[in-house]
């Protein structure tokens, strides 16, 4: 197993065993307390979590019926069940998983198919898990007022798959001019200062910020910015400092959700 694959799983581990036991002792009304997760309970977002890790302990078969099966149908599934059923069986999937991974350590190499029926490898599918996780456990600390791991082995994984999308969020979907530099300056735990440069071509090139002219600068802390790119929050609610030209930023602020 490579570096990277460790380190991947021991994120993925450490986000689902931080969402266990956030969850451990709640109250039915905190089980039903709604996330920002669209339309989803805390309950719910367990459901999907005990789905995804199903679907990854049968082998992650290619998916027939698009991404409903390993994200809505879990939760469907389970809404007659109490949250601490679902709980019980968030523990005993992920118990599951954790033997499967350490009596078969898996070949980062090795082809594999996402939830969205896109072609990756098995090391990238690993990274999505540890992804999913991060994010729900923040949906889940949100909820219930607990906060906490923002800087967590997870939240690396989450921050680059995230900045990822932002080069055709900026040239594609806000359609930045040519020549225009869109920068992305985010503090907290997980600070970074980022810039998106249109080309002639109207291609975005994302990089480290270097200094120079920008002629947009979007201000934010680490958590808003996660919150925005996976959809939770709509631009209007977020605390964000705009500098410079406001209708090339409202209209990346728009399309900044990267996530279904």
């Amino acid at each position: 197993m490579s570096m990277d694959t460790a380190a991947t799983l021991e994120a993925w581990r450490h986000t689902f065993a931080a969402s266990i036991d956030v969850c451990a002792d709640l109250t039915d009304e905190e089980w039903s307390a709604q996330t920002e997760c669209p339309l989803w309970t805390v309950k719910d977002v367990c459901a999907h979590l005990v789905g995804g890790e199903v679907w990854m302990s049968e082998g992650h078969p290619p998916p027939t019926e698009g991404l409903a099966r390993i994200a809505d149908r879990p939760v469907a599934e389970r809404r007659h069940a109490s949250g601490a059923e679902v709980l019980a069986e968030l523990r005993d999937v992920f118990a599951l998983r954790q033997r499967q991974v350490a009596e078969n350590p898996p070949d980062p190499a090795e082809p594999a198919i996402t939830a969205y029926g896109v072609p990756v490898t098995l090391g990238i599918l690993l990274t999505h898990r540890a992804f999913d996780g991060w994010v729900h456990e923040q949906d889940l600390r949100r909820a219930l007022g607990r906060p906490g791991n923002l800087d967590a082995p997870a939240a690396p994984i989450a921050r680059d798959i995230l900045l990822a999308s932002l080069a055709r969020v900026v040239a594609k979907h806000a359609a930045a001019p040519p020549g225009s530099v869109v920068r992305l300056e985010v503090d907290g735990p997980l600070a970074f200062d980022v810039a998106v440069t249109v080309d002639e071509r109207g291609r975005g090139h994302l990089a480290p910020w270097v200094g120079g002219a920008a002629a947009t600068t979007l201000h934010t802390d680490w958590e808003t910015y996660a919150r925005l790119a996976a959809g939770r929050i709509a631009p209007a609610a977020a605390e964000v400092k705009v500098h410079g030209d406001a209708e090339v930023a409202a209209r990346v602020l728009a399309h900044f959700a990267v996530t279904p």
